[in-house]
This record gives C-alpha cells, structure tokens and sequence, in this order.
C-alpha cells in the first residue's frame, strides 16, 4: 500500500533517564560504603541499598522497554502501547467522527497545556499526534514524529470518500 504511515517511538527522554542512571551509580556506591568502609551494620544497609537498586533498575528497565509503534493507512489506524497492549488495537475510520492532526510548539509541551482531561492519551514523544473523536463517544490521542505523513493520508482518504 502506498498510502500508509509506518513508525515506531521509543521512550528516550534523557531528562529522566539520565537521574535514573546517576541515582543507579549513587546506591551503588552507598552500598559498597556502607558494607565495606563501616563498622555500623552493615548488613542492614546493604538490603535497603539492593532494595533502592532493584526498584530503580525495574523503573529504568520498564522505561526502556516502553514502544509505540503506529501505523496509518486508508482503511485503519493500528497502534499498539508495549507493554500496556500485547496485541496491536485497530481503530477502523468508519468508527472515527472526526480525526485532527495535532502539532503543539514546545512551549506548550513545556508549559503542561498539552495534557488532556477526558481522553485516552498513548504518547511517548509529545508535542504532536492525531486526536480521534470516535462515534462512540471517546477520544484519543496517539503520538507522531511525522505528523504531515498522517495529514497526508487523512487528505488522501477524504478526496477518495
């Protein structure tokens, strides 16, 4: 099909990866201080240090792990949110009422004006995407890198109908 937008977005935000990791690198060193250099029960400080370890490894492990992958073409949207959704969710236009495509500057993704109240939202990079106003009632927001391929297609699709 030549009419159809393909993409996958990963969550790569080094402002929250990056304390992450440095408070990975802190427990660690917190660790080997407290077992190694102290005579204070050490013991008790290891396990709470694993403890921190393992949450924050489990936090940055799920961040990593976290995909969008989109596709747009003339016939449906398919989404799928790993690992919110083990399957890939099909959104059919003729379920959809109205579709806008959506490009916020960056001072609006800053600002917190981008959050939205009363809709499904699977986003990982903000600032663009497509809100769907299905005919059943709900809205959704999905995320785009390439929001004027997804217009494209929409414009493409409303010539043809």
């Amino acid at each position: 099909m030549p009419n159809q937008h393909k993409e996958v977005q990963r969550f790569r935000r080094w402002e929250i990866l990056l304390p992450l990791v440095l408070l990975m690198i802190f427990t660690i060193y917190n660790i080997y201080e407290s077992t190694m250099l102290s005579d204070f029960r050490p013991e008790a400080h290891f396990w709470k240090g694993v403890l921190a370890l393992l949450m924050l490894g489990g936090t940055l492990a799920y961040l990593l792990s976290i995909r969008l992958l989109v596709k747009v073409d003339a016939e449906k949207i398919k989404f799928q949110y790993f690992p919110v959704h083990r399957k890939k969710q099909k959104i059919y236009w003729e379920e959809v009422d109205r579709c806008e495509v959506l490009n916020l500057p960056l001072s609006v993704q800053l600002s917190g004006w981008g959050v939205h109240v009363g809709e499904r939202m699977f986003c990982v990079k903000p600032g663009s995407g497509i809100r769907l106003h299905l005919k059943d009632g709900q809205k959704l927001f999905i995320s785009c890198k390439d929001p004027e391929a997804v217009a494209r297609i929409l414009r493409e699709r409303e010539a043809k109908v």
